[in-house]
């Protein structure tokens, strides 16, 4: 997938990319990028920051300390945005980078970081603007009717469009193609590089995806899963401070499966811990234990939504994960896809949901999106074979994505993939013990998987191990190899237990059920959107002037 100066016309010739002739090849200055005219595209503004300074458009305060660059905002239609950023002293390389939650904005603080790494870089709000259309109500048509256009362009074609008009600007702007071509995102993030590697597996050479929101047809409405439980058994939440007590009782009890006692639960599919241990004693403060009945319900938290007969519908939430998602007001994602997405009523209240009501709810959700966003096709099989390579990561303290999705995805992977041998030759999952969502938490966070990413995408170096880190202020106190999965760290024996040099990486045998579900994907009832999955065959114009 890397492609040199000389053949950047041919790649850029293909249904659904751009068309530059050969005299516009040559490097343009920033205001002559404004020139260009591509068919299904606008290019708004051109605008070349020498000052170190950029005031973004919006409610987002000026960010500075930045390296001279040439900014580029274009609009696909009919609603897409994209921001591109093309540094003066450039590395030679594009990072793409992911959004979150339902998107809706750029993400000004990533696109940031790669400028100053000396990357061209780029991002998409994915068609809708938050400001206007928040959170998920961007799908519904105000007659009630999902607009396929929007779902669409949220979950996959935004994207590619991203990535095509993005390589066409690096080529007009330094005259050449990117030597190497990287996304990496988290959460919506990593569901957006994981749905490169699917759909479009030449986009990228490298992609690292964090705490994927994949499965979204499934995970997000079990985000939801504890507040219907609990409105349900219990009429009202369960105080803050019993949720934080029994997590912390969970920790203490399992922390020493893995030979340390460090306060994280480093497998929790080992972790077995039954909420009724936690019910109060006589003479145990009532506020730091739970009643029968809520020890009931944490147990339903933790075990996930199930059929009336209990088979798995979908995952629940770890053992010594926080269980924020059960106190207070619910996640609102979870509660807007229920309203926009599945029910398509903004008056819909999900006071209404029962136990009983889930697993209907669920498969109407799987029958509608799982084909357009469920992003969960193991295929990756053509990425690799393009030369791709792929490092997913996730957090197993995540509370909002459930770690066990991504597992069950990657054996899924290594089952249609023809095993480790040849999956393990262009993607890797890691797993980062006590790690929440995207990073936190009390476990050591990994410190630079894309530069793992980069080693092997450049230096054909595979990562066996990342390095995380636990910080307290500016401190560095414990280090921790994160091991490719299946394998796990586990202590020497000898050494501090705080130093990652004395930690081995062996194999844990996994229990097949702790990652089985009993709802399989369903094809979507939306036929039309097939249509709209198919790339457009946008070109771009000579230039002008």
């Amino acid at each position: 997938m890397n492609v040199t100066t000389l053949s950047i016309l041919a790649v850029l010739t293909v249904p659904g990319a751009v068309l530059l002739r050969p005299e516009a090849a040559a490097a343009q200055s920033c205001d002559g990028l404004a020139t260009l005219r591509f068919e299904n595209a606008t290019i708004n503004a051109t605008q070349l920051v020498t000052s170190g300074t950029f005031d973004p458009p919006g409610p987002t305060p000026p960010i500075t300390s930045l390296p001279p660059f040439c900014r580029v905002s274009l609009t696909v239609a009919p609603s897409i945005g994209v921001e591109v950023w093309l540094p003066l002293t450039w590395n030679e390389r594009l990072e793409a980078v992911g959004g979150g939650g339902f998107a809706g904005d750029i993400s000004w603080a990533d696109l940031t970081t790669a400028l100053r790494s000396g990357y061209a870089t780029a991002s998409t709000d994915t068609g809708h603007d938050d400001l206007v259309m928040p959170g998920g109500s961007f799908v519904l048509n105000p007659d009630g009717t999902l607009s396929l256009q929007a779902v669409n362009d949220f979950a996959s074609r935004s994207l590619h469009e991203m990535a095509l008009k993005t390589r066409a600007l690096i080529a007009a702007f330094y005259g050449r193609a990117p030597r190497y071509a990287y996304f990496s995102g988290c959460s919506t993030g990593g569901r957006q590089g994981l749905m490169e590697a699917q759909r479009f597996p030449t986009d990228y050479d490298g992609i690292l995806s964090g705490a994927p929101a994949i499965n979204f047809d499934r995970f997000v409405p079990a985000e939801l899963w504890p507040q219907i439980v609990m409105n349900q058994e219990l009429g009202q939440p369960i105080a803050a401070s019993k949720l934080a007590a029994v997590t912390q009782d969970a920790i203490a009890a399992c922390d020493d499966l893995d030979g340390v006692v460090d306060g994280v639960i480093d497998d929790p599919h080992r972790c077995h811990y039954d909420p009724a241990a936690s019910v109060c004693q006589q003479g145990e403060d009532p506020t730091a234990c739970l009643t029968p009945a809520e020890a009931n319900v944490v147990r339903k938290f933790w075990d996930g939504p199930t059929t009336s007969g209990g088979q798995r519908l979908w995952f629940g939430i770890e053992r010594g994960a926080s269980l924020g998602l059960a106190a207070g007001d619910p996640f609102d994602i979870a509660v807007d896809y229920y309203r926009y997405w599945i029910n398509q009523d903004p008056a819909f209240d999900w006071h209404s949901l029962s136990e009983a009501a889930f697993a209907p709810e669920l498969r109407l959700s799987q029958r509608k999106f799982n084909a357009v966003i469920g992003t969960d096709d193991p295929h990756l099989q053509q990425f690799g074979r393009a030369g791709g390579k792929i490092v997913i990561w996730h957090g197993q303290a995540d509370q909002l994505i459930f770690p066990r999705g991504s597992i069950n995805y990657y054996e899924r992977v290594l089952t249609e993939g023809g095993g480790a041998s040849h999956v393990e030759e262009f993607a890797r999952l890691f797993l980062a013990p006590g790690v929440d969502h995207c990073g936190g938490g009390v476990g050591p966070n990994p410190v630079d998987p894309l530069g793992a990413l980069i080693d092997w995408v450049e230096n054909g170096v595979a990562p066996d191990q990342i390095v995380a880190a636990k910080m307290q202020g500016n401190q560095v106190v414990r280090t921790r190899p994160l091991c490719a999965y299946p394998k796990q760290a586990r202590w020497t024996g000898t050494g501090s237990t705080d130093d990652a040099r004395n930690f081995a990486c062996v194999e844990v045998p996994l229990d097949p059920a702790d990652i089985t579900v009993a709802s399989p994907p369903r094809k979507s009832t939306l036929p039309r959107l097939k249509q709209l999955l198919r790339p457009s065959r946008a070109r771009i114009a000579a230039p002008t002037g």
